[in-house]
């Protein structure tokens, strides 16, 4: 079957128009995706370059200025796009200086047109400029556990910059392109692919947004909300790998509850949104007094923290829970301009061929201990 170049177009515009409907679709629903929403314009702007050039390839300023400048600008977004996506720092102002540059040549081409190999090699380099581009933010700047669904864009990227120098390399032989099935026939392939490349992108984007909103979620069930520190579950999953690990080597584990002093009588003078704002607080003191490496710091529960410290002695588990004591009554919380004292009493335990509950238990013991003593002090299990 044969599709004339006009014909083509249309198709693209058309398959375009149904990708971009269905990003804007998601990003309606999707509000808290960003890139979600700089891709949907991509591929409207797409759309638009698609239906540009369908409808006047003939080398006019359309086609060649606008058409190729929106080519342009749905590149430089799909790059922003995957930027943000990944939360990689990347400005604007390059890949619009980009887009300039790239719009300016064109304006060359158009004023001054050059032989028809020229103005394929050009095109096509600047395809590859952008594809090598992208692929190097997908695979050198994108997170581990987002690898998976970055080497597949990524590779729909190489893809299209293979092809591109392909049609380069047959630019430089002429003699080929002197038939015309032949020049025909590529330039049939050069749409076909350009809507292949379209879909595949689509399905990337995709698998992107919803890797990223799978690990989002597992964050959030990992995750407290008010502290964004591990939540209670999280904390006994990851305290028993370290726990178990200690016992494997044969090194002390030592963990700390902390409870605030009178935390209900705060909430019940100066309000829930007072509350949160200790609580806040206190996480800051406790890791402004500096944490050792790999330990791990969670909220256990309404006003309770807990920190689980792998290979650390006693003494020193000991010395690091009351200068955290000391720190917390000395730094009262800010509250609307005014001060509000918070002091904590701590349990602690330490143990060589203990569980994770073993040691919680240990440590709930030793805090209870503390807070029937009279509360703000810390209080050692040594029987764990």
């Amino acid at each position: 079957m044969h599709f004339d170049l006009f014909t083509l177009g249309v198709i693209g515009a058309a398959i375009g128009i149904a990708i971009s409907i269905s990003f804007t679709l998601l990003g309606l629903v999707l509000r808290g995706l960003p890139a979600l929403r700089i891709w949907a314009t991509a591929f409207w702007v797409i759309t638009a370059a698609a239906l540009t050039q369908g409808l006047n390839e003939n080398g006019s300023l359309l086609s060649t200025v606008v058409g190729g400048g929106l080519i342009a600008l749905a590149n430089a977004l799909m790059l922003m796009g995957i930027a943000i996506h990944l939360r990689y720092p990347l400005r604007w102002r390059w890949p619009l200086a980009v887009v300039g540059l790239f719009v300016a040549c064109q304006v060359y081409v158009y004023l001054s047109p050059p032989t028809q190999t020229v103005s394929a090699l050009m095109f096509g380099g600047y395809s590859v400029v952008w594809d090598a581009w992208m692929v190097w933010v997908l695979l050198w700047r994108s997170p581990r556990d987002m690898r998976n669904t970055c080497s597949f864009t990524a590779l729909i990227f190489i893809i299209d910059a293979l092809f591109y120098l392909l049609r380069s390399v047959l630019v430089l032989f002429p003699q080929l392109l002197a038939h015309p099935p032949l020049d025909e026939l590529l330039t049939t392939w050069n749409y076909l692919f350009g809507i292949l490349s379209s879909f595949l992108l689509s399905t990337g984007f995709t698998l992107m947004l919803a890797e990223r909103l799978t690990l989002d979620l597992r964050r959030l069930a990992r995750t407290d909300g008010l502290t964004g520190l591990l939540n209670r579950s999280a904390l006994i999953e990851a305290g028993a790998r370290l726990v178990d690990t200690c016992r494997a080597r044969g090194q002390a584990c030592s963990v700390l509850m902390f409870d605030l002093d009178h935390f209900k009588s705060i909430n019940d003078n100066w309000g829930h949104a007072a509350g949160d704002a200790v609580l806040n607080h206190f996480v800051a003191v406790i890791r402004s007094v500096g944490l050792p490496r790999g330990t791990l710091f969670a909220r256990y529960g309404g006003e309770e923290f807990m920190l689980v410290l792998p290979a650390i002695e006693p003494a020193r588990a000991a010395a690091l829970a009351e200068r955290m004591r000391t720190a917390v009554a000395a730094a009262p919380a800010v509250f609307e301009d005014r001060h509000i004292d918070i002091t904590t009493s701590v349990g602690g335990a330490t143990a060589v061929d203990a569980d994770v509950e073993q040691l919680v238990n240990a440590a709930d013991v030793a805090l209870y201990r503390a807070k029937h003593q009279g509360r703000n002090q810390v209080a050692w299990n040594s029987e764990a």
